[in-house]
């Protein structure tokens, strides 16, 4: 199968983050809902010094959530209250902190709200710290505002990882003595000579001491991982690079006792330690700030539910709940078992377990169902039906056990190359130790230490890291944030691209077919339709709500609105009865009809026809998809004949449109579909159990819990472009490494002669270790660097004789 093609993104730049526009979008100057929500608020509140602050390196943000749930809060809250003193302390995670603009925005915004002591935010690890007076500070209203410009709020989950802070300290300390150990060895290259006496004595001590203290240090993690691989059986790409630096090390110690200080290799091996650390950082450094991106997710551990007790409410973890329990769920919580309604009538929305866009209406005495949302704007009270241990939720929301996965092929070949480097580099400084035995045993060890310190594996320590590093930075600038490390080299084995349906192929919510509808109404007729629609939470309200408000129209707080769930919004006037809803119940003398109807005393004013929100890219990329070779899916919980609708308008084959996929449906049409190729990209708890039968998992699904957990990467955004470009640059990737495999075999062909030879010294291996890993890192470089479209003509004169 030919490789995907890949190309700079060539639509204009969102005004808010820079990301690119998808091609189609309905609005032109922003790359999703999110962005243009955000920046209005900036905008609108004297906020837009952020942008200058960002200096372009903002990402795309989810669409904030108005109805968030904050029963996790609650608890928090009340336990720093308890603490005794003035001032309460609470330390939060944040999801979306990406620059040092999300810290002065959050800031601003804090100090805006009265009662608050301090504010202190780590955007390295995505934390925050608040101080406020007691009594004097509303934290759940300070966190909805910061939310409102598309940040996320949680419990305090994140912790530095060891080597998050290990790495860069390690490194650190390498750099600077590997700076003074070159110094000393300067003068060993220009002249220094035992005969100098103690100068000589002093300089060669120095290089010493100061060289196993970077052996110490920078050697440790890959003396550690070494170690691991060979316990396990495994000839881990860590060895030759461990083996190296210990041999290069005792041969230099033994120089020294020798009192042949300037015949040692000190320099060399500080350099390659050095080297070695910046790969393995860079190693970590792009995933590490994607993972902290996000809030971390404990599963079940993270759910919380309101139980009644007598007369108190007491806000429990949902793995306290047992059947018989009344619970109050408040607007836009999570209801964690099944349950019966016990009020006359609510609205839940079920989209995240099932895949179905529409919220429900449940009567007195319905079933609630486990992972439904309260779609309403008051709180619902329910009885739990069951314990939480029974509720279909915890198999979906348990995160698969560490180490249980299958072996890729990509591991088998690191494995491989790792195995034979070293029993090459062993072999052939064993050859060259025998080949010079002869000479005498000073000149073999010479020569057999020559031929480790120049066959380092830079290519896999360095250069490697270094591309890889490139292609997830590109990633990110189109959206997608890896999170898993190995997700670049299973990428290349992709052949099948199953996608949800609802929030991932669509974007969740509805939009007008014609949006010049809502232009078209009278000033007054918008207004009335706009304090109805602004009064409910359904999805085509919230469509409404946001057309007429664009179009200018102006709320009365005054009016009083009837929700009939089910039918529509009622609202009476001096005028008469304004209705908004199904059209045999707003119009019922006009015969019925598609589309939301606005009437007036029965007599129809407009209709709206409404659709589900498809990416506005989402025909295109599919298409592109296809072309390249890859197999397309579309598996859903929806209803079949939507699906397969969905399909047909994306130019895909029916058979491969699978609705009314139930959580276990989707795991078992993934594993049937599945021979190691096939990517998963899903945003409910209900793709949850596919995820981990598919070769990779990704989600667009960033603000609920579960899934950004689960999944090996996430996108921002509006576009679906960045998925076929992950595929396309995973091709040039794996490409990419194995000329640089290439390269250092043909370097290290050479270095090997010359060492045999008798030709290498520590002055010549000091500079061609280093060289040939600048050789390769420029290499990588050049040919990684994005590539500039070529222009349409060279010769402006000749555009314009042809013009």
């Amino acid at each position: 199968m030919p490789a995907p093609t890949t190309s700079e993104p060539s639509a204009s730049p969102c005004r808010h983050c820079g990301s690119p526009v998808p091609e189609g979008a309905a609005r032109q100057e922003f790359c999703c809902a999110g962005c243009e929500a955000v920046h209005r608020l900036l905008v609108e509140q004297g906020l837009d010094r952020y942008y200058s602050l960002a200096g372009g390196k903002s990402a795309p943000v989810a669409e904030p959530k108005k109805d968030r749930g904050f029963a996790w809060l609650e608890p928090l809250v009340a336990r720093s209250e308890a603490a005794p003193g003035p001032v309460c302390v609470l330390e939060l995670d944040v999801q979306g902190i990406h620059c040092a603009a999300c810290v002065w925005l959050m800031n601003e915004l804090f100090r805006r709200q009265p009662g608050g002591a301090s504010l202190t935010v780590n955007p390295a690890l995505g934390k925050v710290r608040l101080a406020w007076c007691r009594g004097a500070f509303e934290v759940a209203a300070f966190l909805r505002t910061v939310e409102s410009f598309g940040y996320l709020f949680g419990p305090s989950r994140k912790s530095p990882e060891a080597a998050s802070t290990d790495l860069p300290l390690r490194l650190g300390v390498c750099v600077a003595l590997t700076m003074n150990v070159m110094l000393f060895s300067v003068s060993f290259y220009v002249g220094l000579t035992p005969e100098e006496g103690d100068v000589f004595r002093l300089f060669t001590r120095l290089s010493l001491w100061l060289s196993t203290a970077v052996v110490l240090v920078g050697g440790w993690p890959f003396f550690r991982s070494a170690w691991r691989g060979l316990r396990s059986g495994v000839l881990h790409l860590d060895l030759p690079i461990a083996l190296g630096m210990l041999l290069v090390y005792v041969t230099s110690v033994v120089q020294v006792r020798d009192g042949r200080g300037d015949l040692t290799y000190f320099d060399t091996l500080n350099t390659f330690v050095t080297l070695m650390l910046v790969g393995r950082w860079l190693q970590q450094r792009v995933l590490e700030r994607n993972r902290r991106f996000l809030l971390e997710d404990d599963g079940a551990e993270g759910l919380f539910a309101r139980r009644q007790e007598g007369e108190r409410l007491v806000t429990v973890r949902a793995a306290e709940l047992h059947a018989g329990d009344v619970l109050v769920i408040a607007p836009g919580e999570l209801v964690p078992v099944d349950a019966e309604l016990l009020d006359a009538r609510a609205s839940f929305s079920t989209d995240w377990i099932t895949g179905e866009p529409d919220v429900r209406t449940v009567e007195r005495g319905g079933e609630v169902p486990a992972g439904a949302f309260n779609a309403a704007r008051s709180a619902a009270h329910v009885r739990a039906r069951t314990d939480f241990g029974d509720s279909p939720l915890v198999a979906l929301l348990r995160q698969a056990p560490a180490g249980t996965g299958r072996v890729p092929e990509h591991a088998r070949f690191w494995n491989a190359v790792s195995r034979r480097w070293v029993l090459t580099v062993l072999a052939v400084s064993v050859a060259g130790f025998s080949l010079w035995w002869p000479h005498g045993e000073q000149r073999a060890l010479e020569v057999a230490v020559s031929l480790l310190v120049v066959t380092c594996p830079c290519a896999i320590g360095i250069a490697v890291p270094l591309a890889y590093e490139l292609t997830q930075s590109r990633l990110r600038r189109l959206g997608l944030f890896v999170r898993s490390q190995d997700l670049l080299e299973r990428l290349p084995r992709v052949r099948k691209v199953l996608f949800d349906k609802t929030g991932t192929l669509t974007l969740g919510r509805l939009e007008l077919v014609d949006r010049g509808a809502v232009g078209a109404l009278a000033p007054e007729v918008r207004d009335v339709a706009f304090d109805m629609a602004a009064r409910s939470n359904h999805p085509v309200s919230r469509c409404l709500t946001e057309e007429l408000a664009r179009a200018g129209a102006r709320f009365s707080s005054g009016a009083q609105v009837t929700e009939h769930p089910g039918l529509g919004l009622e609202l009476i006037r001096p005028e008469g009865t304004w209705r908004l809803g199904a059209a045999e119940w707003a119009a019922p003398g006009a015969g019925g009809g598609e589309g939301t109807v606005l009437a007036r005393e029965g007599q129809p004013v407009a209709v709206f026809l409404l659709r589900e929100s498809v990416r506005a890219d989402a025909r295109r990329e599919l298409a592109a998809l296809r072309e390249s070779g890859h197999e397309v899916w579309l598996i859903s919980g929806d209803a079949p004949e939507r699906v397969r609708a969905m399909a047909t308008a994306l130019g895909l084959p029916e058979e491969h449109a699978l609705g009314g996929q139930r959580p276990e449906d989707k795991a078992a049409t993934v594993s049937r579909l599945d021979q190691e190729d096939t990517l998963y990209l899903g945003d409910g708890v209900n793709d949850s159990l596919a995820f981990e039968r598919a070769l990779c998992a990704g989600t667009p699904a960033i603000d609920r819990p579960v899934l950004p957990g689960k999944s090996d990467f996430f996108l921002l955004g509006e576009g679906l472009s960045a998925i076929r470009e992950s595929l396309a640059l995973s091709h040039r990737l794996r490409h990419m490494v194995r000329r640089l495999l290439a390269v250092a075999l043909l370097y290290n062909g050479v270095a090997v002669a010359v060492c045999l030879a008798g030709l290498m010294t520590p002055l010549r291996a000091a500079v061609a270790m280093p060289l040939s890993s600048l050789s390769l890192i420029l290499f990588t470089l050049a040919a990684l660097s994005p590539r500039r479209p070529r222009a349409a003509s060279s010769s402006p004169a000749l555009t314009e004789v042809h013009a």
